[in-house]
């Protein structure tokens, strides 16, 4: 099923509108702001583990890759628009991962030292 939903969205993306300069640097934009900024940003509300909630969130665009495709293909956005949405979808899948590994191993770190590990547990079940 990942095959097909890769392929179902891939074979829909005007490469042309894509690898413009304008689609990128609009993209970028909404990717850097929309799509990871205002996620992140929240996150300092959530405590301890601020970080690591806030960049959990951001790695959830695999579905708005669907929904991109599905407006595209209903005629509710343009190529052009689409190329931007899937740039911005780019960041936000690309750099998840990585800062997403690197601040829940810097949260570990720092709140779990020997036996603590029962603490640990309990302010995540309590967030």
């Amino acid at each position: 099923i990942r095959i097909f939903f890769a392929a179902t969205v891939a074979f829909a993306i005007p490469i042309d509108k894509l690898l413009s300069f304008e689609a990128f640097w609009k993209g970028s934009l909404m990717g850097i702001g929309p799509c990871i900024l205002t996620k992140v940003c929240c996150a300092p509300f959530m405590g301890p583990a601020k970080w690591v909630i806030g960049w959990a969130m951001v790695g959830r665009a695999e579905f708005a890759y669907l929904i991109a495709q599905m407006a595209a293909s209903a005629n509710m956005v343009d190529a052009k628009t689409f190329s931007i949405v899937i740039w911005a979808l780019i960041y936000a899948t690309i750099f998840a991962p990585f800062i997403f590994r690197k601040v829940l191993n810097r949260y570990i770190a720092q709140h779990c030292q020997m036996g603590d590990e029962e603490k640990l547990e309990d302010k995540v079940e309590a967030h």
